[in-house]
């Protein structure tokens, strides 16, 4: 008799594993080929280039503009007052400090480099993952991981498990275990 009920519930756990087993469909993308070869994303990085051409040259003319400065001052250092020299040390200080700020604004960490290049592929990620959600559904898979992240760019919501695994700790930590 323990046999026969083993039996069945060992086929009843087997038939529903290859059941379940069947209905979930994963699937995987590389991010950053999709990234490298989207006519999008060569048409933004095309914006963005010439953009950062723009500040780099922008860069130049305040570089040179030191240079003119320092030289000029180097060449007239020995005819100029103290108060000339003073004042001539003070621009190329500006001109400097200009050059670090401008340095910063456009090349630093939350600059307007970084921004731009935001703002060019915020469509791009928007139209990505509308594609993926598009697909993923048309074909019926049921997860879609991301190669290069390992992240989960899809999923179906009813694989979320994350409120029954809340409960449970909750209903632990109720209990002191």
């Amino acid at each position: 008799m323990k046999r026969i009920i083993i039996t069945t519930l060992l086929s009843l756990l087997l038939s529903t594993t290859l059941l379940v087993a069947q209905t979930i469909k994963i699937a995987y993308i590389d991010t950053d080929r999709i990234m490298y070869e989207s006519l999008d994303t060569q048409e933004a990085q095309s914006i963005f280039m010439a953009e950062r051409e723009s500040w780099e040259r922008e860069l130049t003319r305040i570089e040179d503009e030191i240079e003119r400065l320092q030289s000029d001052y180097e060449a007239r250092k020995l005819t100029l007052t103290e108060s000339g020299k003073a004042q001539a040390e003070e621009r190329i200080q500006e001109k400097i400090r200009e050059r670090r700020q401008y340095i910063e604004s456009i090349f630093g960490e939350g600059g307007l480099a970084m921004q731009r290049n935001a703002e060019l592929l915020e469509p791009i990620m928007d139209k990505l993952r509308d594609s993926i959600e598009k697909f993923a559904l048309e074909e019926n898979y049921s997860i879609i991981f991301d190669a290069v992240g390992g992240g989960i760019l899809y999923a179906k919501p009813n694989l979320d498990i994350t409120d029954l695994i809340i409960q449970d700790l909750n209903r632990s930590a109720g209990t002191g275990n």
